[in-house]
């Protein structure tokens, strides 16, 4: 990174400014590489590992645009100029996600340097506006409907091998419970239980917070079947529910998150390619969470109930963002107007 040249009069004038600017390039000159920068200024804000990864990837991208500017040399001007050019690239609402990951950095860095001022804090009003700005219309993203969910279930449980075992437990397991990709792949067998009839599961959350989720049996029974068909063996308190290779030359491992993501979009185009699922829906961990609570509201539901199932801390945002409920107002209004 760039170094800072102070003029030897500003540091015997401003001694304290010149101790925090060298504790600035000491902190910075202890970087070796992103994981540094996870850890130093983003880490501790208690956000999901995906919003982590993605705020991450928005700093890794700034980083490259702005050819390795020191981030404070940063100005509004870098910022409002990087927005410029990845707005053209991506919608609106990602541009908006990738600044966001930026804000959250560069008040990560204020958090360790209290001498230092985010641009974001001097900003202009009308930047922040534009900067803002996201894209108008249902924020609402797709769920698979209950037809949907049944075709591809039915699909799925056809194919016997150990993959296709796996991918119907995997898929089921999100369906019926809500998890998110985070808590389901650091699933293992101890963390799993059946009291008076109801299987439940307990985890670190979001904000690394002790959760606990209800599980739906046969999604369990599922996952307990592939296990056997892959191990040969009934699974042990320590084993993970599932592994990334379940067949073939390469070595089982406990799934990450990336791996979890490859095997649903495969899953995915595999559906579509099928006529499974016509509609063009990309799969992943968030859709089937969505495709829960969806399918629970539209089965009756109460919004407080699946506030609770979903583990959300505001109605407003389920609502908004996670139950797809675009119906059409037509059969409504014929109930009104029918002929008697």
């Amino acid at each position: 990174m760039n170094d800072i040249i102070i003029r030897s009069e500003l540091q015997q004038a401003f001694p304290t400014i010149i101790e925090g600017l060298a504790r600035a390039q000491n902190i910075f000159d202890s970087i070796k590489n992103f994981e540094d920068i996870e850890r130093l200024f983003l880490l501790g804000a208690g956000l999901s590992p995906h919003t982590y990864r993605n705020y991450l990837g928005s700093i890794k991208q700034f980083y490259k645009f702005t050819d390795g500017l020191n981030p404070l040399q940063v100005r509004s001007g870098d910022i409002e100029a990087f927005y410029d050019k990845i707005v053209k690239q991506v919608d609106r609402n990602t541009a908006c996600l990738r600044i966001r990951g930026l804000r959250k950095f560069f008040a990560g860095i204020r958090r360790v340097i209290p001498i230092y001022t985010s641009p974001f804090e001097i900003m202009e009003s009308k930047l922040i506006k534009k900067l803002n700005r996201v894209k108008k219309g249902n924020c609402t993203l797709p769920a698979l409907s209950e037809g949907e969910t049944k075709n591809l279930l039915a699909w799925l449980k056809e194919d016997r091998s150990t993959t296709g075992l796996e991918n119907y437990a995997i898929i089921l397991m999100l369906i019926t419970s809500g998890l998110r990709a985070a808590e389901l792949i650091q699933l293992k067998w101890k963390d799993i239980e059946c009291f008076e009839g109801t299987w439940k599961a307990r985890f670190i959350g979001k904000g690394g917070l002790d959760a606990q989720q209800e599980l739906y049996q046969p999604a369990v029974e599922a996952c307990r079947e592939y296990f056997i068909k892959q191990q040969g063996r009934e699974p042990g308190a320590g084993d993970p529910l599932f592994y990334s290779y379940p067949e073939g030359p390469r070595k089982s491992e406990p799934f990450v998150y990336s791996a979890l993501w490859n095997r649903l979009k495969e899953v995915g185009k595999a559906a579509k390619k099928a006529r499974i699922i016509k509609r063009d829906i990309s799969f992943s961990a968030v859709l089937f969470r969505r495709t829960f609570a969806t399918l629970l509201y539209k089965l009756g539901m109460k919004l407080k109930a699946i506030q609770l199932k979903t583990r959300h801390t505001s109605i407003e945002t389920l609502a908004k963002h996670y139950i797809d409920d675009n119906e059409s107002a037509s059969p409504y209004f014929l109930k009104i107007f029918k002929e008697e």
